[in-house]
């Protein structure tokens, strides 16, 4: 089956990108390469086309509810104007898909599930919502995502929007809707996929070309340049960013994935709220981590395994250089006796890699606040 094409297809063509499927569309995969596009999100600005990331619109008086018996966060404390990030777990307490979800107007939500989930998640929410009259639909094809990522974001968003997009105005999951670039009905939030100061902006699908033209050049004294998927990966790898289907899975829980804290406590239930509770108290067996690859070693297959001495500990779920950092990094899930930070173990076949618990690049996140 031939990959259908996204709306920016004949303007990543313009610019001789290397293209490349992804979530069945070919985007752009480099425009230069992954390194060059790397350093320059982390020291000025990129733009990049998160084609497949689809809103879907929860709304109703009862959305609220919904959303507060399927998700682990607490969505009563999510005021209008702004997001939350969690997770959609199964009985087990598995991820059924991880989700960063916008609260645009009282009775009104936007879910953002991972691009090959859309389907799976809109059809389960819209189950979900059958006995308390909530309206479940994906915007779809309506907008473009677009993410506009790095130290100079903000500056260039300034110079094509009137909008306040201040730390103040617009914190850090902050929504808003502006004119952008000229586009009227712009979705603006505060939020990206890179660990630095960023922004993603879901424009009228029918005004993207042009829009995505006037931004870079906008920005292009400010040092933006378009950057493709491939930069994305060793990008979000050095924070400790996990991805639905790799990292993260219905065979894995919050806890299991180190992101205990996006599990509120709140008195209703919601699908396996007994098992992560439960392992928030008691501790699990298994963690994921970042490995650190000494100098010039290859970077692992995905599912090599990892060992402590002679015994098999755990294996890799994703791979990466870390561009900022100097060293392949990879992820992966390792008995929690053997997930403590500094810990050395062995790639099989391979050299000793180093255990880290946090992000190697800006473990507190400073950046993405600034």
């Amino acid at each position: 089956m031939t990959a259908k094409r996204t709306p920016l297809y004949h303007a990543f063509k313009a610019r001789n990108a290397e293209m490349a499927e992804k979530a069945h569309f070919l985007t752009a995969n480099v425009f230069t390469d992954a390194k060059t596009e790397h350093e320059a999100v982390r020291n000025a600005a990129g733009l990049f086309e998160i084609f497949g990331q689809f809103l879907l619109e929860v709304a109703g008086v009862n959305a609220e509810t919904l959303l507060n018996e399927t998700f682990v966060a607490d969505m009563t404390k999510v005021a209008p104007g702004r997001g939350v990030y969690c997770g959609i777990l199964n009985d087990k307490g598995g991820f059924i898909d991880d989700v960063i979800t916008y609260r645009p107007a009282q009775d009104v939500f936007w879910v953002v599930p991972a691009p090959h989930r859309v389907d799976k998640i809109e059809a389960y929410l819209k189950e979900r919502g059958k006995a308390r009259g909530v309206h479940v639909v994906s915007l779809g094809y309506r907008y473009v995502s677009l993410s506009l990522q790095g130290p100079q974001s903000r500056a260039c968003l300034e110079r094509v929007t009137t909008l306040n997009v201040s730390n103040e105005a617009l914190p850090g999951f902050g929504v808003a809707t502006a004119t952008v670039a000229g586009v009227d009905d712009v979705i603006v939030t505060r939020t990206g996929f890179t660990g630095e100061l960023g922004y993603e902006l879901w424009v009228p699908t029918e005004y993207v070309e042009s829009f995505y033209d006037a931004l870079l050049e906008a920005g292009k004294p400010l040092g933006l340049v378009p950057c493709g998927a491939g930069s994305m990966g060793s990008l979000r790898i050095e924070k400790r960013f996990p991805i639905w289907g790799r990292d993260i899975g219905e065979d894995t829980t919050p806890i299991e994935a180190g992101l205990g804290w996006t599990v509120k406590p709140k008195t209703v239930a919601y699908p396996g709220k007994d098992v992560v509770e439960r392992q928030k108290t008691q501790g699990v067996d298994r963690m994921l981590v970042l490995l650190e690859l000494p100098a010039g070693a290859a970077l692992p297959a995905i599912g090599a395994i990892v060992k402590s001495g002679a015994e098999t500990v755990g294996k890799v779920t994703s791979a990466a250089y870390g561009h900022t950092v100097g060293y392949g990094i990879a992820l992966a899930y390792v008995s929690a006796a053997s997930a403590t930070e500094g810990e050395t173990l062995t790639l099989e076949g391979g050299p000793s890699v180093t255990v880290h618990r946090t992000a190697v690049y800006d473990p507190k996140s400073t950046r993405s606040r600034a």
